[in-house]
């Protein structure tokens, strides 16, 4: 799988930005020096010499997962009124997932704007997620709750995400996988191949072996959750 180069197609200029605001989300941003900041990735942080402050999206990022996870809670929760804490919590997963924002970021065109030094497959994958939760946080702070709310669910979750049908998803791809791989009597490997450092916590890198050949590679937070990456992906390749 190939990601396209998030170093190369930066615009240079705030009317830029401006406009894509504008034009995807509907609003103009009252201050574009935050939303700057929340594609600033850390590898390429502007470091203050008087307070030794450095300035990038780790801050925003960490507000924008607060700010989604309460959004995303409370529109289920509304949604499906007779639906038990098991499903709400399941479905609110698939929703925020680290596949499911990557794919958020570039549908809505985020991916473009990354300010980046760090262009390897996976810190590329970790950083498209990251922006999209900087992004939000930003827009919260600009606006703030109440509007960060209107422009998640109206923008992104009730145009760009089948709800329905992530409700009806099964996205245990290890046990998919482990269905398909007893059917036609294939061999299927997880290895741990590296751990790799990004925004200071570490992430496992996982490759998926079917018969002894590679197939695919997953990466995450967890080994499990690396393990699942791995074999959505091997999942797509086998268009199961």
């Amino acid at each position: 799988m190939k990601i396209k180069s998030l170093c190369s197609r930066i615009p240079k200029e705030d009317k830029a930005l401006k406009s894509y605001i504008k034009n995807t989300f509907g609003f103009s941003p009252k201050n574009i020096h935050l939303y700057k900041q929340a594609f600033l990735h850390k590898s390429v942080s502007i470091e203050n010499k008087e307070n030794g402050y450095s300035t990038n999206n780790e801050r925003l990022e960490y507000l924008g997962d607060a700010v989604l996870g309460a959004v995303v809670a409370d529109f289920l929760y509304k949604k499906y009124p007779l639906s038990d804490e098991g499903f709400l919590t399941e479905l609110r997963s698939r929703i925020l997932n680290r596949n499911q924002l990557n794919k958020l970021s570039r549908k809505l065109g985020l991916d473009l704007f990354i300010k980046t030094k760090d262009c390897n497959l996976f810190v590329c994958e970790s950083i498209i997620g990251d922006t999209f939760e900087a992004f939000i946080g930003t827009i919260y702070l600009d606006y703030g709750y109440d509007f960060a709310k209107k422009i998640m669910l109206e923008k992104i979750i009730m145009a760009h995400l089948d709800i329905e049908s992530l409700a009806k998803t099964n996205t245990n791809y290890k046990g998919k996988l482990l269905a398909w791989s007893q059917k036609v009597k294939n061999k299927v490997e997880y290895k741990v191949s590296d751990e790799i450092i990004i925004n200071n916590r570490k992430q496992y890198v996982v490759k998926l072996y079917i018969e002894d050949q590679l197939v695919s590679e997953g990466c995450d937070y967890t080994i499990k959750a690396a393990e699942q990456n791995a074999a959505m992906h091997a999942c797509e390749i086998l268009e199961l």
